[in-house]
């Protein structure tokens, strides 16, 4: 049979399940075709307001004897993804039925933001569509012209918004990559408190400097737990795959009854764009160099707010309450700061979500204390107005000088800053690995 790519998005719900998990259930129903590729996981715009969670769409290729073959249990445990279930696919319209049955039988529909839609196809979307759906709104209608571009099979359940993320994922072409290992946990456990040992996701975030996202030291949160009733128990997101088998190994808790690794585009900021403020959109995620304009100030919530302007307008830049000390490095900024902030873009109201912000120069703090000492009694003079004299109000000295002043010490650095682990996006790249992607 030919090679199909099978591709889902929009099935889960905040209420449980998880698109990932459908995914090992596809590649569970094929079990005489190999993984040709790691399974990818692409993150999509993450300012979309109609997302589910975390607004990823996934794609699997399956197949027999084509190019470099990854074995089953090359990407996932073998106890669990063997040959002896399921049945051989006969032809892509038999994949596109089986992967209609999963959607059908597993799709949260009574949430109604979870709008369901897959699709089969032997050739990928354009590449451009990927790059559209990361960095900005589309629509339904462009998803479904890229799609029957390609020649595939696509069906969805209610609205079919789904479609969107099935398409923009199969037109993905890594140009930067992470990998992660995503572990599942029993079927009946969904729902109760999970139970990792901490110190071994410290451990772990220790022994293998390759993963990243781990743990939170500043805020005490792991960071590899999800806080939704979904079947997912941890993932671990590292730089290169090699790693996460043994990664996944010395995590301690309760154990996991499926696993599986992850080509994916998280912590690339595929996402961002650069911008001049007078071209900013809503729901883009943006790099905007600009001028601080005032001192930050803090409303209620405990979120921090200041103004930048670049010469072709100006925009609030937001530093919300779950940034945690964050704001403290934003508190410190003064107005003539040149800075470069990364964040998505609010509507409403028009605001950048700091993710993280570069110090490019630092205005010098000169602050004016006061009027010049009397050289004769030491007390403070009183500009006469005229000339630059200072007369004592005291002894009636009259002396020339000028206002004393200061360069007070700023304690933040020309440098990148970032919001702490337990406040990161998903495509928001770590300072760590910006020197490796």
């Amino acid at each position: 049979m030919a090679v199909p790519y099978v591709a889902v998005d929009d099935t889960d719900s905040v209420k449980g399940m998880c698109t990932t998990f459908l995914l090992t259930e596809i590649i569970r129903s094929f079990p005489d075709l190999d993984v040709l590729g790691y399974p990818r996981l692409v993150r999509l715009n993450p300012n979309i307001p109609w997302k589910t969670r975390g607004n990823a769409a996934l794609y699997v290729r399956l197949g027999k004897g084509y190019g470099k073959r990854f074995k089953i249990g090359d990407i996932v445990n073998k106890s669990v993804f063997g040959y002896s279930q399921g049945r051989e696919a006969g032809s892509v319209d038999d994949v596109f039925s089986t992967v209609k049955s999963l959607v059908e039988k597993m799709a949260v529909f009574e949430d109604e933001k979870t709008n369901p839609g897959f699709a089969v196809t032997e050739k990928k979307p354009s590449e451009s569509f990927y790059w559209k759906a990361v960095r900005r709104p589309v629509n339904l209608e462009d998803a479904v012209l890229e799609l029957e571009k390609s020649g595939a099979i696509y069906g969805g359940f209610k609205n079919k918004r789904g479609l969107i993320g099935s398409a923009a994922a199969l037109a993905w072409r890594p140009k930067k990559r992470t990998y992660e290992l995503i572990a599942y946990r029993d079927r009946k456990r969904w729902g109760s408190p999970r139970k990792i040992d901490e110190k071994s996701v410290m451990d772990m975030d220790h022994e293998f400097p390759e993963t990243f996202d781990n743990y939170d030291y500043g805020n005490g949160y792991m960071a590899i737990t999800p806080h939704t009733p979904c079947p997912i128990l941890y993932g671990i997101r590292s730089v290169s795959p090699d790693v996460l088998e043994r990664a996944r190994r010395t995590v301690r808790g309760e154990g996991a009854e499926r696993w599986m690794i992850f080509m994916s585009n998280q912590g690339t900021d595929d996402n961002i764009v650069k911008r001049k403020i007078s071209e900013i959109k809503g729901y883009e995620s943006v790099a905007v160099r600009g001028k601080v304009m005032e001192r930050p100030h803090t409303i209620d919530g405990g979120h921090v707010i200041f103004g930048i302007s670049d010469g072709t307008g100006s925009i609030d830049c937001a530093a919300y309450e779950p940034t945690k000390e964050f704001r403290n490095i934003v508190r410190s900024l003064i107005p003539g700061d040149i800075v470069e902030v990364r964040g998505g873009v609010r509507e409403g109201p028009f605001t950048i979500n700091l993710e993280k912000m570069r110090i490019i120069k630092l205005e010098k703090n000169i602050v004016k204390l006061h009027n010049p000492k009397c050289p004769k009694c030491g007390k403070r003079m009183k500009s006469t107005g005229r000339g630059g004299y200072y007369r004592c109000r005291d002894c009636g000295t009259k002396v020339r000088g000028r206002e004393e002043t200061a360069t007070i010490k700023r304690d933040i650095e020309e440098k990148w800053y970032e919001v702490p682990v337990c406040a990161r996006r998903h495509l928001a790249m770590p300072l760590k690995l910006m020197p490796l992607l």
